[in-house]
């Protein structure tokens, strides 16, 4: 595991989270905050696998939680980031690995974007050709028997998640991969060519790829988008041929099939995500805890949350808390502006609340949004950008290969793009995880990030006062966030390199 030592207040490790024991002395950090994978295959990238299931993934990150815990001390709290789908997987690692679990901070926010499958399309853009799908996929599967690969092992050469299963299944969602797989998966497989049946269907199968069954044409045309399919803009992206030209809209459904299901759709717009809160077990009471390694209390005092006058709320509200500019909120700490308030502040409670969703419920009961929670933004561009000019430029985009389950899939991030020094794909906002930082954080403490990402755990925990210790395995990552935490350290900070075996 490699190091760089960014002065005597933070440090980064390039390498294994699992390994954090190694290179750490043992009730040596006093808090842990970090964001580890889901187990969802976000945008298809390999370091969000479910490990080959639940058991596995759990077992995986209880693991690394148990090495935490290790160098974490007696008292010591930690915030955990989950998705709510998986967080009792989180949850259940955590107590495997000896955490308490304590309680959950909910976050909510207003700008997710919906990632729903609309049911009345899908059934109209059926192709009636899951019989021919599947006798290519049983082949497959046939084949990889026969050479003794697994789905894995076949994921592994292509560096994907999980489409081996779709490629082999008899089940739900077969899929005939895409043409430019073929001849790494027959090497793989140790076949020379295709049976003849095989490579008819194959072919047929492929060029009718990405093409809506007959019954979608029957849609009588109701307009037009006001851009080409996200699906021909990735063509034209990574250098495909494509066809930009403003796709029709096809609203009304075709088949009584469809009509019956028109307005269904298979998930809820995203709009919160929890942070587990648990701690290390205690040595004896909380007060001698405490006197002895100053870790097993929550700051109360410092996340209160002002009631806010009116009129810096209207303020606030017309900007986002996220951007660069300097604004009027609560939620920042000591070195920003703060609210005027007319009471010392609610308890820290466990839901904090963004902008969006706090006008909201001000709209809805006057009184009872922002005033009443701590709300911030999710990272702008500007922000997740800063101390990074000098770095070059990347798209945050789904996976390379077309066809893959991060091109094809809106629940694995489909179509996002955006060139941007900070290409990390899930980068939380500062503001947010100041308020974190300092909710379980001893002054002059230290703040463990497992899974370190583009660093914003480390730029929150420096900006309150803290001292940082980062892992992360990407080492175009660790640039970023080696960036990012030079930059709110000052121009005065030096690099030093130190290697680690």
């Amino acid at each position: 595991m490699k190091n760089k030592l960014l002065t005597d207040r933070a440090a980064l490790f390039l390498g294994d989270a699992a390994h954090v024991d190694a290179v750490l002395a043992p009730n040596s950090v006093d808090a842990i905050v970090t964001d580890p994978p889901a187990g969802i295959g976000f945008m298809g990238r390999e370091w969000d696998s479910d490990k080959g299931g639940r058991d596995a993934w759990v077992a995986w990150l209880a693991d690394v939680m148990r090495k935490a815990l290790h160098v974490l001390k007696p008292g010591g709290h930690a915030l955990v980031w989950a998705l709510p789908r998986t967080s009792h997987w989180t949850a259940t690692a955590l107590e495997d690995a000896g955490f308490e679990i304590r309680d959950v901070v909910l976050h909510l926010f207003g700008t997710g974007f919906p990632k729903s499958l609309d049911v009345s399309q899908a059934i109209d853009k059926q192709r009636g050709n899951m019989d021919e799908v599947r006798l290519v996929t049983g082949w497959i599967a046939e084949m990889r028997d026969l050479a003794g690969l697994t789905n894995t092992r076949i994921d592994a050469a292509f560096g994907l998640n999980g489409m081996a299963g779709h490629w082999t299944t008899q089940g739900a969602q077969p899929e005939v991969p895409h043409a430019a797989h073929w001849p790494k998966l027959l090497e793989l497989l140790g076949v020379d060519e295709l049976p003849e049946t095989i490579r008819e269907t194959t072919e047929r199968l492929v060029a009718e790829k990405g093409k809506p069954g007959p019954n979608w044409f029957r849609r009588a045309i109701t307009g037009h988008h006001e851009t080409a399919s996200p699906g021909q803009r990735w063509k034209a992206r990574h250098g495909h041929r494509a066809n930009l030209s403003n796709s029709a809209r096809r609203d009304e459904p075709a088949t009584e099939a469809a009509l019956e299901w028109a307005g269904w759709g298979t998930a809820l717009k995203p709009a919160a995500e929890h942070w587990i809160l648990c701690r290390k077990p205690l040595v004896g009471t909380v007060a001698s805890n405490v006197q002895q390694w100053r870790t097993g209390a929550l700051n109360v005092s410092a996340c209160r949350i002002p009631h806010a006058d009116p009129r810096d709320l209207a303020e606030s509200k017309s900007r986002n808390p996220g951007r660069a500019e300097p604004v009027t909120s609560a939620v920042y700490g000591t070195s920003r502006p703060q609210q005027r308030i007319d009471e010392a502040g609610r308890w820290p409670a466990n839901v904090t609340l963004d902008e969006v969703a706090a006008e909201l419920l001000d709209a809805q009961v006057p009184g009872s949004g922002a005033s009443r929670f701590f709300y911030v933004a999710k990272s702008s561009k500007t922000e997740r950008n800063v101390g990074c000019d000098h770095l070059p430029a990347r798209v945050t985009n789904i996976a390379d290969v077309p066809g893959s389950k991060g091109a094809n899939s809106p629940r694995a991030g489909a179509n996002r793009s955006g060139a941007a020094q900070n290409h990390h794909p899930t980068v939380k906002s500062i503001a947010l995880m100041r308020w974190l930082c300092r909710l379980i954080t001893p002054p002059g403490g230290t703040v463990l990030d497992l899974f370190a990402g583009s660093g914003s755990t480390g730029v929150a925990a420096l900006a309150e006062g803290f001292e940082f210790v980062g892992i992360e395995r990407d080492s175009d990552y660790v640039e970023i966030a080696n960036a990012r935490l030079r930059h709110e350290l000052g121009p005065e900070a030096e690099i030093a390199h130190l290697y680690m075996g």
